[in-house]
């Protein structure tokens, strides 16, 4: 019984103390200030396990390499991630510079990501990020679509990155013209 009585009074302190903490304004939440390294990495952990335990079970579709779809994929990334991810040959914007944490460069880290990973991240966004999440403005085929644009930014660099620019519009061309511009290209071809 002592025992459950010391239990109830350290859960007692801890949360007053906790309270205390969080009243006192002590701790910096200014997006100029980094976390302190082990908020950070706490972060981090609670986020990276999060999104794999949400994509378990995501179905991913066959159609990934399509160039039809890396199109639309692309449209929707210039519009959508460039601004904050950047691309090859992009920098992120002078507003994702200033966020905290950045946003991760999708060039790099699109070779990590499963599909499954990258789709629940762009369907739901993250939390305290500045990561939108795009299910209520993008359909399931849009969504698709930029993770398999994304899983193939790695393929391309700076030179290739711009000929897409070029040949499939800056902002990736209008609705009506992604079939027809994207059945004449692949990634392959703008190396």
């Amino acid at each position: 019984m002592r025992f459950l009585l010391r239990l109830v009074i350290l859960l007692l302190v801890l949360v007053v103390a906790a309270l205390a903490f969080a009243y006192s304004g002590i701790y910096n939440v200014a997006a100029t200030e980094p976390h302190w390294k082990p908020v950070q990495r706490f972060l981090m952990l609670v986020s990276d396990r999060s999104v794999e335990h949400h994509a378990v079970g995501i179905v991913v579709p066959g159609n990934l390499q399509d160039t039809a779809v890396i199109h639309l994929g692309f449209q929707h990334f210039q519009e959508m991630c460039v601004q904050c991810h950047g691309a090859p040959g992009m920098e992120r914007s002078e507003m994702a510079r200033g966020l905290n944490p950045r946003p991760p460069r999708l060039l790099y880290a699109s070779k990590e990501m499963s599909p499954e990973v990258l789709y629940w991240i762009t369907k739901n966004g993250i939390k305290m990020t500045g990561m939108p999440g795009f299910a209520s403005t993008h359909t399931e085929d849009e969504l698709w679509a930029i993770v398999a644009f994304t899983k193939q930014l790695s393929t391309y660099d700076s030179a290739s990155y711009a000929g897409l620019q070029k040949k499939w519009g800056d902002k990736g061309g209008s609705e009506d013209e992604g079939t027809e511009h994207a059945s004449s290209m692949s990634p392959e071809s703008m190396k």
